[in-house]
């Protein structure tokens, strides 16, 4: 039970607040969201999130960076893991990343379009990046970076929470639950991206079951 106990607590540091993202359904799908499928999206954009950072700190390190650049994150963006996965092919996700110039105005603006479309802040997902690159890329991220990856994290649970509302409205369900967040995934998501987000949204409903 001590280990479950710390599990959770370890998972819920790592990704998007859960009261984040219940208000994120309520605006975007409006259906009621059960906590399951809170903790389902928030675990599915932060496995969105470790990649891409993972990734992007892959090629800073490659070519010698100290930290982790706009063109990491557009070279990233173009692997083969995440171009067989259809949430990269939005316009908005490509965008939110900030690397069409790799400006910082840039990566403002597609910060700024995110939080309008979503109807929050992503200034609340700025420690998240900061802890995620820390404990996954450990290579620092430029400034405008911060900014445009919060962003990128909104659009995340956007999408999520949009796809795992058009399966509850398929099935006649007033309430998402975790399962079409899980619907939402397989959807969005391919290959191993596809298989890692999965067995994240396993452990950590595991990790919050009572009784654990």
């Amino acid at each position: 039970m001590a280990n479950s106990a710390l599990a959770s607590t370890s998972q819920a540091q790592v990704r998007p607040a859960v009261s984040q993202v219940k208000q994120v359904v309520q605006e975007r799908a409006r259906r009621r969201a059960d906590k399951a499928a809170c903790i389902a999206i928030a675990e599915a954009a932060q496995a969105l999130l470790v990649a891409l950072i993972s990734r992007a700190a892959e090629e800073a390190r490659r070519g010698g960076a100290a930290r982790i650049l706009p063109w990491h994150i557009g070279r990233a963006v173009q692997s083969a893991e995440f171009r067989s996965s259809p949430f990269f092919t939005k316009t908005t996700a490509r965008a939110a990343d900030g690397t069409s110039g790799g400006t910082a105005k840039e990566a403002r603006r597609a910060a700024r379009a995110a939080r309008l479309d979503g109807h929050v802040k992503v200034n609340p997902f700025r420690s998240l990046v900061k802890r995620t690159a820390r404990a996954h890329g450990n290579v620092a991220l430029a400034a405008p970076l911060v900014v445009a990856l919060s962003a990128f994290v909104l659009e995340a649970v956007n999408q999520v929470a949009d796809t795992a509302g058009e399966a509850a409205a398929k099935s006649d369900a007033t309430t998402i639950t975790a399962d079409h967040v899980r619907t939402a995934v397989t959807d969005l998501l391919a290959g191993d991206l596809q298989a890692r987000a999965l067995a994240a949204i396993d452990a950590a409903l595991v990790a919050e079951a009572p009784g654990e």
